[in-house]
């Protein structure tokens, strides 16, 4: 049998985009010679620039309220690979996932086809596991885009579009329509979607894709909603006349609340069951906030403008300074981040060497200065941590943005 060594070994011998796209035919293969497992439970479908994630843990957590047994599909993850695919909110264990790997690579190596992603093969694993655990119901997240990534084989009972900005250009264009274009790519004909309030140009796309595959389209109604109380680490809202609570903060939260309350409302979850799995939903590395000794952390995973935008609005909150250390990828718009979050910050200390495609910490902090910015360079992640404690003190804040890949490793820093 495969050993969990071996399993991530095979996982990690694919590319992270395997060969180009033109359809879904090589996954609609695989699924076929695992006996597709994605037909086996009722899902639900979540695409979006941002707020996939919060807003799939908002939805699974309803539903785990309401005593269903629920499946969770992700990406990507914070502290390990088994993060991505969970049950009731507990991981997959190493022993199913090499287990399942090893059923995986045998369906793969029938089907004679080359060029398969990393992220087929975990869904592949996700959707066998969720599949043989015998979910109610599976939450699942696209990895980019929608019409062409392969959890788009799934027919859900309920479709929700979170966001349409620009992201991931290079795979989905460079205009928001060309964008809203492929998340509409998850509507199915008679499938009900929820769309988040969104800018004309992409809520027309949407609107006329649920047209023409006679799909129930449900927007979020923003003038019954009403802030109550917010700051940095928490919010109260209403809603349609119910209140609500919300451990993860920020107006953009709140827009995604309300994608979730309408998806868990048309799956006809109570009103207990829908407030209690919002309250209880938390997500690693997303505004998160940790106090470690005398230093309060924020770590954020945000790394395109829209995301950046909503962590400024949220740190204008608070009057404590805040100094940052930041790392970014070339295939993200990092100068359009920069110009959004380099305003709220005292000083930054730029870092690279993270993750594969990092760009140069130089660079950075050339283009920051550019813009005003107080910044500097450290040559590791280690120096960068001990001289952002320094500058934070005991009266600002320390916060690590810029990618999920380098609030994943600092924030396993900081826990050690």
């Amino acid at each position: 049998m495969m050993t969990y060594e071996q399993a991530i070994a095979y996982v990690d011998s694919y590319t992270k985009s395997g060969k180009p796209m033109e359809n879904l035919a090589r996954f609609v293969v695989l699924m076929r010679q695992l006996g597709n497992p994605h037909t086996d439970f009722r899902s639900i479908h979540i695409a979006g620039t941002n707020g996939k994630g919060s807003t799939t843990e908002y939805i699974s957590n309803a539903l785990y309220k309401s005593g269903k047994t629920v499946g969770k599909f992700t990406s990507p993850y914070i502290t390990c690979i088994e993060e991505r695919i969970q049950l009731n909110n507990k991981s997959i264990s190493r022993h199913a996932f090499a287990h399942l790997c090893e059923q995986v690579k045998v369906a793969v190596d029938e089907t004679g086809i080359d060029g398969f992603s990393q992220f087929e093969i975990l869904t592949a694993i996700g959707f066998l596991y969720f599949s043989k655990e015998q979910v109610d119901y599976a939450v699942i997240e696209t990895g980019i885009g929608g019409t062409l990534d392969c959890t788009n084989v799934i027919t859900p009972d309920i479709s929700v579009i979170t966001s349409v900005d620009f992201d991931h250009t290079a795979l989905l264009g460079d205009t928001i329509p060309e964008i809203a274009s492929h998340k509409a790519g998850i509507i199915k004909p008679a499938v009900p979607c929820v769309a988040a309030v969104m800018s004309e140009e992409a809520a027309s796309v949407i609107e006329a894709k649920a047209k023409g595959f006679g799909a129930e389209l449900i927007i979020p109604d923003i003038n019954r909603m009403q802030i109550i109380d917010m700051d940095a680490g928490e919010v109260f809202f209403s809603y349609k006349g119910s209140n609500y609570h919300l451990m993860m903060s920020g107006k953009h939260q709140i827009m995604n609340a309300l994608c979730a309350i309408e998806a868990c409302r048309k799956l006809g979850l109570q009103y207990g069951q829908i407030f209690t799995g919002l309250e209880k939903s938390v997500l690693p590395a997303r505004m998160e906030m940790i106090r470690k000794d005398d230093t309060r952390y924020i770590i954020d995973g945000s790394h395109n403008p829209s995301a950046m935008r909503a962590a400024r609005e949220l740190l204008a909150l608070d009057k404590r300074p805040v100094y940052a250390v930041i790392g970014m990828l070339k295939s993200k718009d990092w100068q359009g981040a920069l110009k959004e979050i380099l305003p709220v910050f005292a000083e930054v200390i730029f870092i690279d060497g993270f993750a594969d495609g990092c760009v140069p910490k130089e660079e950075l902090m050339q283009f920051a200065q550019t813009l005003g910015a107080v910044a500097q360079c450290e040559e590791d992640l280690s120096a960068a941590l001990e001289k952002l404690c320094d500058k934070a003190g005991e009266k600002g804040y320390a916060m690590i943005t810029g990618s999920l890949y380098l609030a994943s490793v600092m924030r396993k820093m900081i826990k050690e």
